[in-house]
């Protein structure tokens, strides 16, 4: 646009860039659009941390959950029937060994580091250490006095609750069947059958509803997190919507900066039209005019349309111009777009009779070469934006070539 300004020779061309600015705002303002394009980072931030920090609160309620049930619980249980056991060492024992299994168990689920072995392990370890101290009580006593079941249940739902349900319901099942044989072992009947399917019950059924209730709120913190990624992405689009449709209000006003100056010229009878540099500065500005007309930022293969736009005056002047392309187009953004159809423009614009176009697909990006019959040398817009721009004259041919860099 600049290279035309001081063909006008006149003055007015200054006057609409000190309104350009205050122009927008009716639309989309500068900066609005800056303010409508920096919440939705902002609020990216907590959608994507959401999920993940809800579930870190229902874990740490688990292991407290957990942990003040094998102290207060089974710790109390322990020290009430202390004068039964035959060997209060082997169950103090068992309570220890369960205790640094839901330590370990505990700190690794914060961390987010316990893998399918550290998870079983650490349940297993309950299990045998449960079934140790179940063995171990007095004859005849054992549901009564047993207080490894529970903590040893609670500890395969801290280590195994956001692992398949199956292996959590496997775990549970293999812990009420070890317990079993224990009761088998020291005198099963039918009294004592009643009282351990109460204790199943019970004991169980408390763990798996806990277990249930932590995979339903983990899926609604999901829903909670994916709806608000869905109200960023449509807040995003909406800005970004208002920032294109800003920027092509802005092309358009300086379209007329130098438009309409040469308008209101052949419109007062100042310019001739039959001047060879009058008709060179209209066909520029009809070119960019298509070239506006033509920009469609999210339109697939929007540098070769236009391309096709600006050629579209030189061909009414008879030059006959081929655009040919090579391969599969990457998508070029458009202030490099504009960048590459300045030169086209510039070089159509000074074509005679022939031109051709021909887009290549490069390493990194992508190649525009022209070839045209200038018989001059033109003058090409400065290079920007990732783009690159060589020319070679020779005789009255003119090669030229914009190559753009994604990287």
């Amino acid at each position: 646009m600049t290279t035309v300004h001081p063909k006008t020779g006149q003055p007015k061309t200054r006057q609409p860039k000190t309104r350009q600015p205050k122009a927008p705002p009716p639309k989309a303002p500068p900066p609005k659009t800056g303010q409508a394009k920096a919440p939705p980072p902002k609020a990216l931030q907590p959608t994507a941390i959401m999920s993940g920090r809800y579930q870190r609160a229902f874990t740490i309620a688990v292991i407290f959950l957990v942990a003040g049930w094998h102290i207060a619980g089974a710790g109390g249980q322990l020290l009430q029937y202390r004068p039964a056991y035959g060997s209060f060492a082997v169950q103090g024992a068992m309570w220890l060994v369960i205790a640094v299994a839901i330590a370990y168990g505990s700190v690794q689920v914060l961390r987010g580091a316990l893998g399918w072995r550290a998870s079983w392990a650490v349940a297993v370890t309950a299990l045998a250490a449960s079934t140790v101290a179940a063995a171990a009580s007095p004859a005849g006593q054992m549901l009564a006095v047993n207080w490894s079941w529970g903590t040893a249940g609670w500890t395969g739902v801290l280590v195994l609750l956001r692992r398949r349900p199956a292996e959590l319901a496997g775990f549970l099942a293999a812990e009420a069947l070890a317990t079993l044989g224990v009761q088998a072992w020291d005198g099963a009947n039918r009294t004592n059958l009643a009282g351990f399917l109460a204790v199943l019950a019970w004991s169980t059924g408390g763990q798996v509803a806990v277990a249930a209730g932590v995979r339903a709120l983990d899926a609604a913190a999901d829903q909670a997190a994916a709806a608000a990624r869905s109200e960023h992405a449509a807040l995003e689009r909406a800005a970004t919507a208002e920032i294109i449709a800003a920027a092509r209000h802005a092309r358009w006003l300086s379209l007329q900066e130098s438009a309409v100056p040469l308008v209101a010229e052949l419109a007062a009878g100042t310019a001739d039209p039959g001047d060879e540099q009058v008709r060179i500065r209209c066909a520029v500005q009809a070119a960019r005019l298509r070239r506006l007309l033509a920009e469609g930022d999210e339109v697939p293969g929007s540098l070769v349309h236009e391309l096709h736009a600006s050629a579209d005056v030189a061909e009414r002047r008879g030059v006959a111009v081929e655009i040919e392309t090579a391969g599969p187009l990457p998508q070029v953004p458009g202030p490099a777009r504009r960048v590459i159809t300045d030169a086209a423009i510039a070089i159509l614009t000074a074509a005679r009779s022939q031109a051709r176009v021909t887009l290549a697909t490069v390493a990194a990006g992508i190649a525009v070469s022209f070839v045209a019959d200038t018989g001059v040398v033109v003058r090409l817009p400065a290079a920007g934006e990732g783009v690159a721009i060589e020319q070679q004259q020779d005789g009255g041919m003119l090669w030229a070539e914009a190559r753009w860099n994604s990287r």
